[in-house]
């Protein structure tokens, strides 16, 4: 720990998080920890979902026909060969094009996503529809979709967008093509587009403006004494947050932000603090000893341990 002089910019609901780091790694030190708020986007999205059903003898005879026969029949042709009447055929190719498995076209001609279904020997039910929510994060550069709304709370914290540009349309849910948010609902694992299975999104619409979430995050300031170099740390609860903690180190190294603009952390105070710290773990003889957790250096003969993210929680 620091001298009793020496204060340090953490805020009052991270200070256990500070002891556990500080407790558990003697070479570490946290020069601040704070807490901001910043903002999600989420939006109401309507999909539009198709799933399959075995088809019946005439369907199938139809859907093959305009496969394999040369040139493709018309559906009087069709009506001839089979003995059938001829409203009866139309009346069936009619479903098969209002399910878009056939298009509305003379002679019978099959759409791809036909003979997508007609491959696993089915064709589509009639579509429906149902509503989920995006979730934008364009700090931590994700979109996660869920089937609840967020909860919509006040958070009471310092807004990082006052200090961090963050721009919320690069992950704006509109701009994106439905064979995107097609695999983005197929690695969700929310089992809503499952091609292999027959069940599809084939149309996607964002309902209304975006709503504004609040989420709480903490930034820590950690010195490695064994090092002697500074580690920034953006988390969520326990999850550490890269693309977040990448930002902001790559601001910082810019010089588009600081430290003292962040947290009140000036570079003489942390000139001092890195000094004090350096003296004290020096004096305690813990240079030559110390060992950070989660580290497995490759070859300790020839260099120096590389340092991981440290969990704060």
């Amino acid at each position: 720990m620091f001298l009793a002089s020496t204060s340090k910019p953490i805020d009052e609901i991270l200070k256990n998080a500070v002891e556990k780091i500080e407790a558990q790694n003697a070479n570490l030190a946290v020069f601040t920890a704070r807490q901001f708020r910043y903002s999600l986007r989420q939006s109401i999205v309507e999909l539009t979902i198709k799933e399959p059903r075995q088809f019946n003898v005439l369907e199938e005879f139809i859907i093959r026909a305009a496969i394999e026969f040369e040139p493709p029949p018309t559906a009087d042709e069709l009506a001839s060969v089979l003995g059938l009447d001829a409203v009866f055929v139309k009346s069936t190719i009619s479903t098969l094009q209002t399910l878009q498995t056939l298009a509305v076209t003379t002679p019978i001609t099959v759409t791809t996503e036909g003979r997508l279904f007609y491959e696993k020997g089915t064709v589509p039910k009639p579509p429906y529809t149902i509503q989920i929510y995006a979730i934008s994060d364009s700090l931590a550069e994700t979109i996660t979709f869920q089937s609840e709304t967020l909860d919509d709370v006040t958070i009471n914290l310092p807004d990082l967008g006052k200090f961090v540009n963050i721009d919320h349309n690069i992950h704006k849910i509109s701009t994106f093509s439905l064979e995107e948010i097609q695999q983005m609902l197929q690695d969700s694992g929310l089992a809503i587009h499952v091609p292999e299975a027959g069940k599809m999104i084939t149309d996607f619409r964002v309902l209304a403006a975006s709503k504004i979430i609040w989420k709480p995050i903490s930034l820590f300031v950690i010195f490695n004494a064994l090092e002697d170099k500074f580690i920034i740390q953006i988390s969520s609860g326990k999850q550490i947050l890269e693309a977040a903690t990448n930002k902001i180190e790559s601001l910082i190294k810019e010089s588009k932000l600081s430290l003292e603009t962040l947290c009140g952390l000036s570079d003489e105070a942390i000139k001092i603090k890195r000094e004090e710290f350096l003296k004290k773990f020096q004096n305690q003889d813990l240079l030559e000893t110390a060992i950070l957790p989660q580290i497995t250096p490759q070859n300790p003969e020839k260099k120096s341990p590389k340092t991981q993210k440290i969990d704060p929680n």
